[in-house]
């Protein structure tokens, strides 16, 4: 009897635990925005840099499930991490959805609502490139909202001062066009280079002595997440799915898991995210004209001891003479 009572409260809490967990998975991880956060540290990323804090989101997927109420409290995660530079990754609508002049003025005014001081930069993701209707106006969305679309292309990245850090944004390999050479053809080595792009395995095309980070979205982290199986596996997230990979051992891949839902509105083990990346400088402290004096007045003041010293030394080895003299 005692044996079958135990069974019953074991069975009782593991119905108990999947049935909250279908439930967390169903009505409140979708909407968990997480913050992730990463450092990157190298001697090419400037002092005048260091501390420089970088957000990156992606897969927004508006329009199906993600809904008004959803995106403020995204914009409301994003600013209170208050970044220097906002980066979106692609996806601003979800595949099925329709895009309006109604949900484009919101959408618009969100991201126009994200603050980041020195730049926020977008690259297009493979639903925004269905077609060239939808890839126009989703750029024209983005441009709205105060996003430079960076496709194939790359800016500098900085502060006050000269500076700065180089950032590529790639065209999603699924349906845009991809231009790696001439992208990174005029991007110099000695600078640190972080690339977006919206396709994990996009990674294996890019040149290993160039890139120092990638970031990459569109798998989701598979939405629902179950070690052997997923609910979302798109297409050029093959290679890479989810987490951090060291590609080509030259750089490392960071793919996020997104903040909207696309084939189903739940997540497990796979909640949405936002990435914050603080930049760190390893670099040697560059030598001024006032370290130089301080260093010049130090070794006068250490000199100075010794030729008091070596005075003294002569005028005592004087006396001792004129000593022996008398």
């Amino acid at each position: 009897m005692k044996i079958a009572l135990k069974l019953v409260m074991i069975l009782c809490l593991i119905a108990g635990l999947i049935g909250f967990s279908v439930f967390d998975a169903a009505y409140i991880a979708p909407s968990r925005f997480t913050v992730r956060y990463e450092t990157l540290s190298s001697e090419e990323i400037g002092e005048q840099l260091d501390g420089m804090k970088i957000c990156f989101f992606s897969d927004l997927d508006y329009g199906t499930y993600m809904d008004e109420k959803r995106l403020n409290k995204l914009v409301e995660t994003i600013n209170a991490q208050a970044p220097d530079v906002i980066l979106f990754g692609g996806d601003l609508y979800d595949q099925n959805a329709s895009i309006t002049a109604e949900n484009s003025i919101l959408v618009a005014e969100a991201l126009n609502s994200m603050s980041a001081e020195y730049g926020k930069f977008a690259v297009t993701g493979d639903f925004d490139c269905a077609d060239e209707v939808r890839k126009t106006t989703v750029s024209a969305i983005l441009d709205t909202g105060g996003f430079e679309v960076i496709s194939n292309r790359t800016v500098n990245l900085h502060r006050s001062g000269s500076e700065s850090i180089a950032l590529t944004g790639l065209e999603n390999g699924l349906n845009g066009t991809e231009d790696i050479d001439n992208v990174y053809a005029s991007v110099p080595r000695n600078t640190y280079q972080i690339t977006m792009v919206h396709t994990p395995d996009t990674a294996d095309s890019l040149p290993s002595d160039l890139v120092d980070y990638c970031l990459a979205g569109h798998s989701l982290g598979g939405e629902i997440y179950l070690f052997f199986t997923s609910s979302w596996t798109p297409a050029m997230a093959a290679n890479y799915f989810r987490g951090m990979h060291t590609v080509n051992g030259a750089f490392t891949l960071d793919i996020t898991t997104g903040v909207g839902t696309t084939e189903k509105d739940m997540r497990f083990m796979a909640d949405p995210e936002i990435v914050i990346y603080t930049l760190e400088s390893n670099a040697e402290p560059e030598e001024t004209a006032e370290t130089v004096n301080e260093e010049n007045t130090e070794s006068s003041e250490t000199a100075a001891p010794a030729e008091t010293q070596a005075a003294k030394n002569t005028e005592t080895t004087e006396n001792t003479e004129t000593s022996q003299s008398q």
